[in-house]
């Protein structure tokens, strides 16, 4: 079993992948005027909301500011939270391994007024030890190793016996670079052909995968069972 299992969010324990493009889309609509595909919108996926927004350039460009469309971002996301979809296995999951005694973390991009929305309705927070934002880990943002570094700090835990679950390249990368192992899940943002190139030490094709494979000492031999799970 894993002393540690850090979770990303976005992707990982909801779905969010349309919503967070959609309203990324009519943030660059409203203040650019201009059309973003959606897969280029999903590359900005995992990254800070601030990293995001700039991704046309200077917001000062366009007449308007990173704060400005901050706000508008988080008002029209929320203005459609209902599409959110829990991942209700993967939080099963999460809530079930921090019952038998593993350190848990929530490590996301999102920032604290991101997470004073999602959170509640999660309600996941009573079961996790820490929880690094992008506010927590500034300005060391993923694939930076510091978002993981820090929680791990928080948890005293050792990299070793930890693990990081996330959906993007940036997510597989911070892990690896903390030096802890690493799982990708195929179920977000994060394209299957992306995530299997930066070969992760596991890979979840389905959220019922998760519980089987943590709650076990998978961390002594970890590439035989993700290549069991990658089949």
């Amino acid at each position: 079993m894993y002393d540690a299992v850090l979770w990303d969010i976005d992707g990982t324990l909801i779905d969010t992948t349309a919503l967070i493009t959609g309203a990324m889309g009519e943030t660059f609509r409203h203040f650019a005027g201009r059309e973003v595909p959606k897969c280029e919108l999903c590359s900005l996926i995992g990254m800070p909301l601030e990293t995001q927004l700039v991704y046309l350039g200077d917001p000062a460009s366009f007449g308007t500011s990173v704060q400005e469309m901050s706000a508008f971002f988080v008002e029209d996301y929320e203005r459609r939270h209902d599409q959110e979809r829990v991942i209700d296995v993967a939080v099963e999951a999460l809530i079930e391994l921090k019952r038998q005694g593993v350190k848990t973390a929530i490590v996301t991009s999102k920032n604290d007024v991101e997470l004073a929305n999602t959170l509640p309705r999660l309600g996941i927070s009573v079961f996790c030890d820490v929880i690094v934002g992008s506010d927590q880990s500034a300005p060391f943002f993923k694939p930076h190793p510091r978002p993981v570094t820090l929680a791990l700090e928080y948890l005293e835990a050792e990299a070793q016996k930890a693990i990081f679950i996330g959906d993007t390249v940036y997510d597989i990368r911070c892990g690896r670079a903390a030096g802890v192992q690493t799982a990708a899940v195929l179920w977000g943002a994060g394209t299957e052909v992306s995530l299997r190139f930066e070969e992760p030490d596991l890979i979840f094709s389905h959220a019922e995968e998760i519980l089987p494979s943590l709650g076990q000492a998978s961390w002594i031999n970890p590439i035989s069972l993700g290549e069991t799970l990658r089949t």
